[in-house]
C-alpha cells in the first residue's frame, strides 16, 4: 500500500509540473508571437518609407530652397534598410527561441529547464530580439523625419506643416518608447524566473 500511494503521488505532482511547465511555455510564446506581429506592422512602415526615397523634386511646399536634396534621399533609404534588417532579425530570433521552447514539451518533459544555461538562453535570445525590434524602432522614427523633410521641406526652413509633423513625430513616438521599454524590460526579467517556480 505505501508503494501504491508513493507513485500516486508522484504522479499527481508529475501533472501539477507538466501544467504549470506548459503554461510558462505558453505566456513564452504568446510574448515572442505578440512581438512577430508588431515587427510586422513595422516592416509595412518601412516599405512606405521607401516609397519616398525618390532622388526627384518631391517637396508639395514648393520651395526650391527648402528642398533636402539627394542627400537626405540616400539617407533615408540607408535607414529604413537598417531598420528593416533589424525587425527581421528580432522576428528570426523570436521564432528559434519560440522552437527552442517547443523542445521542452517533448515527452517525457523536459525537468531542468531552470538551469542557469537554459535560463541565460532565454534571457539573452529575448532580450536581443526585443532589442533589435527597438533599434529597428530608432532607426524608422529617423528615416520618418527624412520622409517629412522630403515631402514638406527641410525643418531648417521651420516651415508650419513641417514642424508641426516633426513635433507630433518625436512627441508621440517618444511617448511610447519611455511606456514601452520599461514594461519589456520588466518582461525580460520575469521571464528569466518564470520557469523557477515549476517544482514549487
Amino acid at each position: 500500500m505505501p508503494d501504491g500511494g508513493n507513485t500516486s503521488h508522484d504522479t499527481s505532482d508529475d501533472e501539477t509540473y507538466n501544467g504549470k511547465l506548459e503554461a510558462a511555455v505558453g505566456v513564452h510564446q504568446d510574448a515572442l508571437d505578440d512581438l512577430v506581429k508588431v515587427n510586422s506592422l513595422f516592416t509595412a512602415a518601412v516599405f512606405v518609407g521607401l516609397a519616398f526615397a525618390s532622388a526627384g523634386p518631391q517637396n508639395i511646399e514648393g520651395n526650391k530652397q527648402c528642398e533636402p536634396g539627394v542627400v537626405v534621399a540616400r539617407r533615408l533609404v540607408k535607414n529604413e534598410v537598417i531598420s528593416f534588417a533589424c525587425y527581421l532579425l528580432s522576428s528570426l530570433v523570436a521564432k528559434a527561441l519560440k522552437t527552442h521552447l517547443f523542445t521542452y514539451l517533448k515527452r517525457p518533459l523536459l525537468k531542468n529547464c531552470h538551469s542557469y544555461p537554459r535560463k541565460a538562453l532565454r534571457g539573452t535570445l529575448f532580450s536581443l530580439s526585443v532589442l533589435t525590434s527597438i533599434i529597428g524602432g530608432v532607426f524608422l522614427l529617423y528615416s520618418m523625419v527624412d520622409m517629412i523633410q522630403l515631402r514638406l521641406g527641410k525643418i531648417t526652413c521651420r516651415g508650419t506643416e513641417t514642424l508641426h509633423a516633426f513635433g507630433a513625430l518625436i512627441a508621440v513616438n517618444g511617448l511610447a518608447l519611455v511606456i514601452y521599454v520599461p514594461f519589456v524590460l520588466h518582461a525580460i526579467y520575469n521571464s528569466t524566473k518564470i520557469f523557477d517556480n515549476l517544482n514549487k
